[in-house]
């Protein structure tokens, strides 16, 4: 085996050994079947899928200042429909920009106020939609297939005070469980097909590679370089 043929086998086993320990998702152009990203607040895996709009509340603490408030979807077979998020401070105000997603365009995977996610490249990924809300003329649809997508918005909070949030969510596939796709492509039901909605207050689910896996990248293809000029030279 030449040393170019070493070099490239040793970058790749780096940049693998790295994607492993950085992310769980198997490698692809973009990864699918990725297991959902850690430290939800909420998860509806194995709960029971509403067919008709039904009210999911939980409640988190502040830890910071500033707090960011995402929902991370797929949804294979159907799509899920999402509507009148709400987050407030004992009974004072929704702290929330455009909670119903009554503003901005309709079909833009970005309603106003929310930052959009979809760093895998999700097909059938959530768009502002007029086909189905629970109050009001829009709702959230999201059909994500393959792979989480998601949408976040930050609030002001105060550190230690305890927040109440609350949403509206129902879901079309006919479907009696969520069930969410587990890493390395296992599925947890016969058909493949995941079904999962995530809730996150203040830990942005980003799921893309660490950092230190694009060094070991880099740090594989300078070796190759590296390499390949002194062949030249010789």
């Amino acid at each position: 085996m030449n040393i170019l043929k070493q070099v490239a086998l040793s970058a790749a086993a780096l940049l693998l050994a790295g994607h492993a320990l950085a992310n769980s998702c198997p490698p692809g152009n973009p990864p699918t079947n990725c297991a959902p990203p850690t430290g939800a607040i909420m998860d509806l895996d194995g709960t029971a899928i509403p067919s008709t709009y039904t009210k999911y509340t939980t409640s988190f603490m502040a830890v910071a200042t500033t707090t960011n408030l995402s929902f991370a979807f797929r949804e294979d077979p159907a799509f899920l429909f999402l509507d009148d998020v709400s987050v407030t401070l004992g009974a004072g105000p929704n702290l929330l920009t455009n909670p119903g997603f009554e503003l901005g365009t309709v079909g833009s995977n970005t309603p106003v106020g929310w930052t959009y996610l979809n760093s895998f490249g999700a097909s059938f990924a959530g768009v502002v939609q007029t086909n189905g809300p629970h109050t009001g003329t829009n709702n959230y649809y999201d059909g994500a297939v393959q792979a989480y997508d998601g949408i976040t918005q930050a609030i002001a909070t105060t550190i230690g005070q305890t927040y109440d949030l609350s949403f509206w969510l129902m879901d079309n596939s006919g479907q009696t469980t969520f069930h969410r796709i587990s890493t390395n492509g296992d599925v947890s039901d016969t058909g493949g097909n995941g079904i999962d909605l995530l809730v996150y207050a203040g830990v942005v689910p980003t799921l893309v590679p660490e950092p230190e896996t694009y060094a070991l990248m880099l740090a594989g293809l300078a070796a190759l370089g590296a390499v390949s000029r002194r062949r030249r030279k010789a």
